[in-house]
């Protein structure tokens, strides 16, 4: 997959290191689009319509976080550079992947990269996603069935039949009634954002459980599925979940 990228900065030699630098370090990204300042990266970014923008925060007239302001929604992800460590905090506020501190080492530009095209594939699955989801059915019953993605397929189950789904490595396990599981290659983040309406609770970063299937809650912070298993609770979570149970 390719990912279209423009670099914001009034340094021309900075945006001849990032782009060398990015050409070598991901082949997957290319740089399409170059701009001096604010003003022409804005038109840049909304003739382009890049996937990612290498933003630098202090330019004269008008800086990287003036310019972000102008857009109304942000379908793209910014990896800010600047020379300032203070503007870190304001930078990540706005929803950026990242910040790079100048002299940009390909360490940190790799990082920020790879954490860009994860957010982005991210994104791209959850689109693909709902729109089985909507050619399945609109109801919101647990009845219905949904798709699981496999590496190369789909495995359609209904929603009751879903104890839980396990972060397990990049991927997912799906454990399911009859003492069976699946494994999905799609990461729990995804599922996460798309069962919620289907009476899923995130209880855990690597935990996310069916609250129909739920049979009993220890104090100690530890939840009981039908299927007898145990899933932990993490304690910033506990108020959320108890709201949620009191529902059922």
């Amino acid at each position: 997959m390719e990912f279209k990228a423009v670099i914001i900065d009034d340094e021309a030699n900075l945006r001849e290191v990032i782009s060398i630098k990015v050409g070598k370090l991901d082949k997957d990204v290319k740089i399409v689009g170059q701009a001096s300042n604010a003003e022409d990266g804005y038109n840049l970014i909304k003739a382009i319509n890049p996937d990612i923008v290498f933003l630098d925060i202090t330019m004269p007239n008008e800086s990287g976080l003036e310019m972000m302001k102008r857009f109304e929604t942000v379908d793209f992800e910014v990896i800010f550079v600047t020379g300032h460590s203070e503007y870190g905090i304001e930078a990540l506020k706005m929803d950026a992947i990242d910040y790079l501190l100048k002299p940009i080492k390909s360490k940190d530009l790799l990082n920020a990269i790879l954490k860009a095209k994860s957010k982005i594939g991210n994104k791209q699955k959850i689109r693909q996603y709902e729109e089985l989801l909507q050619r399945s059915e609109e109801s919101i019953d647990q009845n219905v069935k949904v798709p699981i993605p496999g590496s190369n397929y789909y495995d359609y189950i209904e929603i009751y039949n879903i104890i839980r789904c396990e972060g397990w490595q990049k991927y997912t396990k799906i454990h399911l009634k009859n003492n069976t599981s699946l494994l999905s290659s799609y990461n729990l983040g995804v599922f996460r954002e798309l069962l919620s309406k289907y009476a899923f609770i995130d209880v855990h970063k690597s935990h996310l459980i069916n609250k129909k299937h739920i049979s009993k809650y220890l104090n100690e912070g530890i939840i009981i599925m039908s299927d007898n298993s145990q899933v932990p609770l993490s304690r910033r979570r506990r108020n959320e979940f108890m709201n949620e149970v009191n529902k059922i």
